[in-house]
């Protein structure tokens, strides 16, 4: 199977997993699962560390090392000027403020939800933005997970445990999505239809990895891009997904339990495709 085919099939699974975790809160009363959050920040922990970034390494040596800050300084840069966290899901007083807003509108801005990064009650994250600006921020990062499973492809068993910690990311990512959106009155149709744009990303993401490659002709391209690609999984993990788990007050043992047991799956599977 070529490259492109192989990701090709990646992408398509990652658009329908994206799209049945945005179906959820269109269904009725779903809630996101913190536990299955709080495995998909491990699962990206232990591929940054225990795939990506060795492989990097091994390619081309600790030259490659830096580029993983970079790509851990550029998702934060683009976090600070897109506006929007990727973990971003109204709780339920936060529902309730928007819902009211949209019926009637207050003669000042609400002192509880804002457009520039202040707390929103109920939310345990800072939501700094909804609708439209969700949509275009969580678009953003999932290029770039494209990007990252691109680079990844070029060993196949790479590129899958890649595919798995952008999937078990995109789920709930697309959850909190089309919660966003529905408290801002979007239809239930206009939501899959913008969490179905949102998920082909990946393969745009995908496309402009190859793209760089070819124009760039380097050996060490691939190298340099997993490592950042690795930085900006470290910032996707540690500065959006735990923090705010770390907030909303869930039970800790279930959800330190659930981090490990996706950091414990990547360190097996290393020896499960070392083999091949």
């Amino acid at each position: 199977m070529t490259q492109p085919v192989l990701l090709a099939f990646y992408a398509g699974a990652i658009l329908v997993a994206a799209l049945a975790g945005g179906a959820l809160p269109l269904l009725g009363n779903a809630r996101r699962n913190d536990a299955f959050l709080s495995f998909s920040a491990g699962v990206m922990l232990g591929a940054a560390f225990f795939h990506m970034l060795p492989e990097a390494v091994e390619s081309a040596g600790m030259a490659s090392v830096p580029f993983v800050l970079l790509g851990f300084l550029f998702l934060f840069l683009l976090e600070r000027f897109v506006l929007v966290h990727v973990c971003a899901e109204p709780g339920p007083a936060a529902l309730e403020v928007l819902a009211s807003e949209a019926a009637a509108p207050p003669p000042h801005p609400h002192p509880h939800v804002h457009g520039h990064g202040e707390p929103c009650e109920g939310t345990g994250c800072a939501v700094h933005t909804v609708g439209l600006a969700a949509f275009v921020g969580l678009s953003l990062h999932t290029m770039i997970d494209g990007f990252a499973l691109g680079a990844a492809s070029t060993e196949r068993a790479l590129g899958f445990l890649v595919f798995l910690a952008i999937l078990a990311h995109k789920v709930p990512s697309s959850f909190s999505l089309s919660a966003i959106l529905r408290a801002e009155g979007y239809s239930r149709r206009r939501a899959l239809a913008m969490n179905a744009a949102f998920s082909l990303t990946v393969p745009l993401g995908a496309a402009l990895y190859l793209a760089l490659r070819d124009l760039l002709h380097t050996e060490r391209f691939t190298a340099f891009a997993l490592a950042a690609s690795s930085g900006t999984f470290l910032h996707l993990a540690l500065s959006d997904i735990l923090p705010d788990l770390h907030r909303r007050g869930e039970s800790k043992l279930k959800l330190s339990a659930a981090l490990l047991t996706g950091v414990v799956l990547m360190w097996a599977l290393r020896f499960v495709t070392h083999e091949h």
